[in-house]
């Protein structure tokens, strides 16, 4: 039997995402094909109000506005990640395709496939309906203001971005047992760099490294890669704004090479982990025994920064406080949790 993609194995998972894929599309419909066409009403309303031809980039600044999508896609990649992982982990599912004549490569593999395939069903269907948007409106807008690149690049970038992220939390569904606690964990890792980004920002105590920290941190925040710049820019002659709005991706090509890279070493790790596991432990917390420690530490030392983040004052020391007192909780939460679903099987 092939190593690689197995049909009976992305029929099944795929009947699972369905939904999600087809959740997703709405979501990217309602965030970006209804962004660009209020841009496109409001200029309409203003030339027929004030008799002038606006030819800023709406295109462009309908686009890239982001507002609550970057939070909504986050959660759809979680959701898509526990629906491939959900039926086997709480049920016999996952047993009885262990039986069959399927590697844990093969499962593993089609998992990844599956979501990829459904990200990017969700994307280019989007692709598409933007595409036609702008070419049915290509003369009402300055396309040296409105390049058609502007959806190129946010295809390559949202795409690249949410597969990565795709990627991992599989990597942490593989490394851990219980589907659900498996995705608030890896969340809660993806959105710890932007809280450390807050406090180096917010205390006067290490002013002196924030500039290099504000740096190191929005590095490490992969899930807000797609936030572009704004500026503010004279506009051509022909226009009927003094100013216009216009967006764009900084370091794109490092980005999307991060996400590459990223992506390889997720998936690797993912493969690794699900190979070594035994899937009599899907319900327990950790599936490796030897790696509840780190575990434990690395949890409890996130959720203090969390809450020393949300909870301290104005004063470093106030951080510190909070931070020891979120840590100590979440060090004997985790270890009752731990205990209590390392005891099921």
């Amino acid at each position: 039997m092939s190593k690689g993609i197995n049909k009976a194995l992305v029929y099944k998972e795929w009947i699972n995402v369905r939904w999600v894929t087809l959740l997703t599309i709405i979501i990217l419909f309602y965030a970006k094909v209804d962004g660009v066409i209020t841009e496109l009403n409001h200029n309409k309303t203003s030339m027929r109000l004030n008799g002038t031809v606006w030819t800023d980039r709406w295109f462009n600044n309908g686009l890239y506005v982001k507002d609550v999508y970057l939070y909504l896609m986050l959660f759809l990649v979680i959701l898509l990640a526990i629906t491939l992982f959900l039926g086997e982990k709480t049920s016999e599912t996952g047993g009885f395709i262990a039986s069959m004549p399927f590697t844990r490569k093969e499962i593993i593999l089609n998992k990844w496939f599956v979501g990829v395939v459904s990200l990017l069903i969700s994307f280019v269907v989007t692709f598409i309906i933007l595409s036609l948007i702008y070419l049915a409106n290509i003369n009402d807008l300055d396309i040296a203001l409105n390049p058609y690149s502007d959806i190129v690049k946010w295809f390559f970038m949202d795409t690249f971005q949410y597969i990565s992220i795709f990627t991992f939390m599989m990597f942490a569904q593989s490394i851990m047992g219980n589907c659900i606690v498996s995705s608030i964990v890896g969340g809660v890792v993806l959105v710890v760099p932007l809280f450390l980004n807050s406090l180096a920002l917010k205390y006067q105590a290490i002013q002196s490294t924030r500039l290099f920290s504000s740096k190191v941190t929005k590095w490490l925040c992969i899930y807000m890669y797609n936030i572009t710049q704004q500026n503010w820019v004279n506009t051509e002659s022909n226009s009927g704004k003094e100013m216009y709005r216009t967006f764009y991706y900084t370091n794109y090509k490092s980005k999307l090479l991060i996400f590459f890279v990223l992506t390889c070493l997720f998936l690797y790790l993912a493969y690794v982990s699900y190979k070594k596991r035994n899937l009599e432990y899907n319900l327990r917390l950790i599936v490796f025994k030897n790696l509840e420690p780190v575990f434990i530490i690395i949890i409890s030392i996130c959720l203090g920064i969390l809450g020393g983040s949300i909870f301290a004052g104005e004063s470093i020391n106030s951080f510190g406080i909070w931070f020891v007192v979120f840590t100590i909780i979440g060090y004997f939460i985790f270890k009752v949790l731990l205990n209590v679903l390392s005891k099921r099987k």
